[in-house]
């Protein structure tokens, strides 16, 4: 790509004309105040070269503020070959210009009420006046085509027309799009056509071969509509001739061998029914007989059933008799029994078993309640444990939980200082437990202007804790090195600076002996937090289930719960197991007391137990005679009802039986008339059919096949029945000439199925052919990704930034190579990789980024060309930032424009060789000033 040389303006924007701009250089800076026209100078050349301007404006814009009708650009730049050939130069292909320079023209001028650009190319360095009457002036897309051929590819333009303050946008690509933007700048153009043409080749084809292929399918549906018809219309004739045989031939001469045979058969069915009628008879007489004996049979076990029933009944009124009579005196003689263990249980000293009840009684009562006061305790232990657990963490007390609530309705940002404070050292727990136990439920508020607010509503709720405004980071500190109470303390947020002091002036101590040795003005802390200070020394010991601080804390204190809550359950169930040991001493106590009343119960009743013995005896002998007699009749009963159910079974049989056969009998004597008088008719009508059929339709042989084939006429009269019903219900196609359109249509389909063949070889030719371009294409593209990883590569070294690009995966699918893309990745410093836009790089490493990827898709295999706009690099970045791009840009081949608002941070102008100076237009002024140039001097020279 070529470099810019010089610049001239003409009626652009409010400069009247400026001549000869220096641009011949390396780095170039464009420096001025905002507003002052560094963007403008940019425009000019983005116009030029037939590029876009920025931030929306065109150069109708530029060239409407100057009010001439006529505006000019001109630029000179460089067509020095490229390597070593002579005929390698950037313009070669654009005019054949052969010169070492070549002069670019931008004619803008007004026509009518719009405005209208030009443009023109000559070899070596031309003046204005020299082509105002040019006449082949070039279009804006003729000329962008040849600036192409130079090295200036849509995608440097796309590049070139970045927006002021988006140097950054490269490393924002996605890695597809990166992808695409280096191979349209790197790729062979004609690998690219050549893969798309074959493409669109293939898609031709394709659709030729899919028209064919569709009007193959209408064909063959047409064909197959049509062989359907001609099935159909044989289908119809052949019915319609079978229906003609079977009416007037098959069918008469089946009807003339049925009949025959039929008279045979009825004649000898008649005599064979007769002498079935008479053996029927017989065993109709028999079976009345046995109906008569089963019917006797049933009555007697009949009767049987009823005797037995009627004794069940009366016994089983008796021994409910006996049972009402029974009952009384059991229940005496059961109170008998109870007495008697009561008396044999009880002692003889009251006063004793009295004494001893009273005491176990207060004893069960006294355990019963350090039972009820345990399962309270484990309950809260529990509770607390649950807490601990889960995600919503100790609840606090009411105070604080209506504190809580009134700050958050008042929107008052804030945090518990228990929550922002972590012990490192398990050890030093419990100190700092007991130094902040206090201050458990001091709030820390977010922003210290709620102060006023906060402390007012602590006054309605009465709060009694400190409310903190004022809150400071906490330094960090080596506990190895500092013995002090803080350096085992960590904060995950400011904290008062009170609480830092007071932490920071407490020192641990191993022992109180150690702390002894220290001096009295001296404040240290034990680890099992007895602390001293001043005002002397104290235990600040904080059991362990108490515990509040910190995540270290926290689990501290689940630990001893869970710990103190399996011992309180193992007393719990040890006190269960003595409170059922003495509430069973009680009960045996208590019966012990009920057996002295017992025992003079049960002499008082003496003679009424006595009587209850007498009278039971008799009465359960009874109940026991009478019981036996019903378990007799239940077995007889059961056995008598059996015999009863089949014998009326087999004389519902017997019934069912004849019956069915006196029907039988009527039956055959009815059939048996019917077929006589049946008979009688059957040979009046077939004499007269017989006599009409023709000779040869009653020989035997013919008739035998009829039969062998058609079994009999009833088949025949069926198929009769089914034919006439298809050929009325359905659709026939009647037309005989349907079986000559089909042989047609079939021989011209065969000529279209070659020609469609013919296509499918062309189009898997077309697709053998897109194969092979996307295989060339896939070559160029790795290719170019190989030089371009280069590029970035060399360029990071002279930046000393570690780049890499990721393999990119190319197979020969459309698929994958539309999904591929380009990663690249970056590492600064020897720091962790970040990619290309992941938001792990600064602003000034997102600008390096940039940078290196723009400058790497200028470079080429014989070295870095062309130029590069880039408005503002050195926006929002600090001084050692500055001087890291401004290292890499001089380090680079490329030829650089850059703009930077006048600033005191001069580092900015360091890479710089030629810096311009823009000034705005004053408003007495008709035009703006020209343009100032800064040269630096070479090394070197004499000052």
């Amino acid at each position: 790509m070529f470099h810019i040389k010089s610049l001239e303006l003409v009626h652009w924007d409010y400069w009247q004309r400026i001549k000869n701009i220096p641009l011949d250089a390396k780095i170039i800076t464009i420096s001025g105040q905002n507003g002052s026209g560094k963007t403008t100078l940019l425009d000019a050349l983005r116009t030029l070269f037939g590029l876009d301007c920025s931030m929306g404006r065109t150069y109708k814009h530029y060239a409407r503020h100057s009010g001439q009708p006529i505006a000019w650009l001109r630029a000179v730049v460089d067509n020095k070959p490229v390597g070593r050939q002579l005929s390698n130069r950037p313009f070669r292909s654009s005019g054949f210009f052969s010169e070492d320079e070549v002069t670019l023209f931008c004619q803008i001028q007004k026509n009518g009420g719009d405005w209208k650009r030009q443009y023109l190319m000559r070899p070596g360095c031309v003046e204005i006046e020299e082509v105002v009457g040019a006449t082949d002036w070039l279009g804006v897309e003729t000329y962008r085509k040849r600036l192409a051929s130079a090295g200036l590819s849509p995608a440097m333009a796309k590049v070139l027309a970045l927006e002021q303050g988006e140097t950054d946008k490269l490393c924002e690509y996605a890695p597809r799009q990166l992808l695409d933007l280096v191979f349209q700048v790197f790729g062979d153009k004609e690998v690219l056509d050549a893969y798309d043409e074959a493409k669109q080749h293939q898609h031709d084809t394709e659709l030729e071969l899919q028209q064919f292929e569709a009007e193959l399918d209408i064909a063959q549906s047409h064909l197959e509509g049509l062989r359907l018809r001609v099935a159909n219309y044989h289908q119809w004739d052949n019915k319609n001739s079978e229906r003609r045989d079977l009416q007037e031939q098959i069918l008469p001469s089946l009807q003339y061998f049925e009949t025959k045979k039929h008279y045979s058969n009825i004649s000898q069915s008649l005599r064979s029914a007769k002498q079935n009628a008479q053996q029927q008879d017989q065993q109709l007489s028999a079976q009345r007989a046995e109906l008569a004996e089963k019917g006797r049979q049933f009555t007697a076990n009949l009767q049987q059933e009823g005797t037995l029933e009627q004794e069940e009944k009366a016994l089983q009124k008796r021994l409910s008799e006996i049972n009402t009579q029974l009952k009384p005196q059991e229940n005496l003689l059961e109170q008998k029994q109870r007495l008697e263990k009561l008396t044999a249980v009880s002692g003889t000293d009251i006063a004793e078993i009295t004494q001893q009840l009273e005491q176990q009684e207060t004893q069960l009562a006294q355990q019963k309640q350090q039972r009820a006061q345990l399962t309270e305790k484990i309950s809260e232990q529990q509770s607390t444990i649950a807490a601990l657990q889960s995600k919503t963490g100790l609840p606090d007390p009411e105070n604080v939980r209506s504190m809580r609530r009134t700050m958050a309705d008042a929107k008052i940002a804030h945090v518990m200082l228990a929550d922002v404070v972590e012990v490192s050292e398990p050890r030093w727990q419990g100190a700092v437990e007991g130094v902040l136990k206090s201050f458990s439920y001091v709030m820390l508020l977010e922003n210290a202007s709620d102060a006023p607010a906060a402390f007012k509503l602590a006054e309605q709720q009465r709060y009694p804790h400190f409310i903190v405004p004022e809150r400071v980071a906490a330094p960090k500190i080596n506990g190895k090195q500092d013995a002090s109470l803080l350096a085992v303390v960590q904060f995950s947020a400011p904290v008062p600076s009170w609480l830092i002091d007071q932490l920071k002036r407490i020192q641990r101590v191993d022992t109180v002996a150690q702390g002894m040795q220290m001096s009295g003005a001296e404040e240290w802390i034990t680890p099992e937090a007895f602390h001293s200070e001043r005002r002397g020394g104290r235990s600040l010991f904080v059991d362990v289930a108490r515990y509040r601080f910190g995540q270290a804390g926290r689990a501290q204190r689940l630990d001893a719960l869970q710990k103190s809550c399996l011992k309180l359950e193992q007393q719990e169930d040890q006190l269960t197991l003595d409170i059922s040991k003495l509430a069973s001493n009680v009960s045996n106590l208590k019966t012990r007391l009920a057996g002295v009343d017992a025992a003079k119960e049960l002499h008082a009743r003496i003679d009424e137990f006595a009587e209850a013995s007498r009278n039971v005896v008799p009465l359960k002998k009874l109940r026991t005679e009478v019981g036996s007699r019903l378990g007799e009749l239940g077995d007889l009963l059961k056995q008598a009802t059996v015999a009863k159910t089949r014998s009326e079974i087999a004389w519902q049989e017997a019934q069912k039986h004849l019956s069915v056969s006196e029907q039988h009998c009527r039956n055959n004597e009815q059939k048996l008339a019917q077929e006589r008088s049946a008979q009688a008719q059957v040979l009046k009508d077939s004499r007269h059919t017989w006599s009409k059929l023709p000779a040869g339709w009653r020989k035997s042989g013919y008739l035998n096949s009829l039969v062998e084939k058609y079994d009999n006429a009833r088949q025949v009269e069926l198929r009769l029945k089914s034919l006439q019903q298809d050929i009325l219900s359905e659709e026939w196609e009647t037309d005989a000439t349907v079986v000559d359109q089909h042989h047609r249509l079939h021989h011209q389909l065969a000529g279209q199925q070659a020609e469609t063949e013919e296509r499918r070889y062309q189009n898997n030719r077309a697709m053998e052919a897109t194969s092979n371009a996307r295989g060339a294409y896939i070559e160029r593209l790795r290719y170019t990704i190989k030089i371009y990883a280069k590029n970035i590569k060399q360029l990071g070294e002279l930046a000393g930034i570690e780049v890499h690009a990721d393999p990119v995966r190319l197979e020969n699918d459309d698929v994958q190579l539309a999904q591929a893309g380009l990663h690249v990745k970056f590492k600064f410093d020897g720091k962790g990789v970040i990619g290309m836009n992941d938001g792990e790089a600064s602003g000034g490493q997102q600008v390096m980024k940039s940078l290196i990827l723009l400058i790497g898709l200028l470079k080429s295999e014989e070295g870095s060309g062309g130029f590069v706009f880039i408005d503002e690099p050195f926006a929002h970045l600090d001084i050692r930032n500055i001087q890291l791009v401004g290292e890499f840009l001089k380090n680079t081949d490329a030829q650089y424009l850059m703009t930077t608002p006048l600033t005191h941070n001069t580092d900015v102008y360091d890479p710089s060789e030629l810096t311009l100076i823009t000034s705005k237009k004053k408003k007495e002024m008709e035009w703006a000033q020209p343009i100032f140039v800064l040269q630096r001097r070479p090394q070197g020279a004499a000052a």
